[in-house]
């Protein structure tokens, strides 16, 4: 039910004076044009917010943009350096582990494996 209406009800029915509806009927119209003054106000410094991250969300992106640029071929070329030198080092252990195995199965050191071992096989 509407305010006013109720005010005017409570007029009728004698629990209120004129005086006293007229002042509560003010106050309600106040109050919803506060009310409304405030909702507009909220609503512009929303928008108005909206607006600065939208802004800063783009800024944000071109810099991104920007680093990865500047980033992406010292990436790359780490990147490449790191696989290269993980290869040498799993090539080499590769070979220690193959020298290891063939010194326990013919005795000789040096043999890589995939190489032929001239050396006698125990028995």
């Amino acid at each position: 039910m509407n305010e006013k209406m109720r005010v005017l009800e409570l007029l009728e029915s004698g629990k209120i004076t004129a005086d006293d509806a007229a002042k509560l009927i003010e106050a309600l119209g106040h109050s919803s044009l506060m009310s409304q003054q405030t909702r507009d106000n909220v609503e512009e410094r929303v928008n108005q917010f909206a607006g600065e991250v939208s802004k800063f969300a783009k800024e944000v992106g071109c810099k991104m943009q920007e680093f990865y640029k500047d980033v992406e071929p010292k990436l790359k070329k780490a990147s490449q350096t790191a696989l290269e030198k993980a290869a040498a080092t799993l090539d080499n252990l590769a070979c220690n582990i193959g020298e290891s195995l063939e010194k326990d199965c013919c005795g000789e050191e040096g043999c890589c494996p995939g190489e032929e071992c001239d050396a006698p096989k125990p028995n």
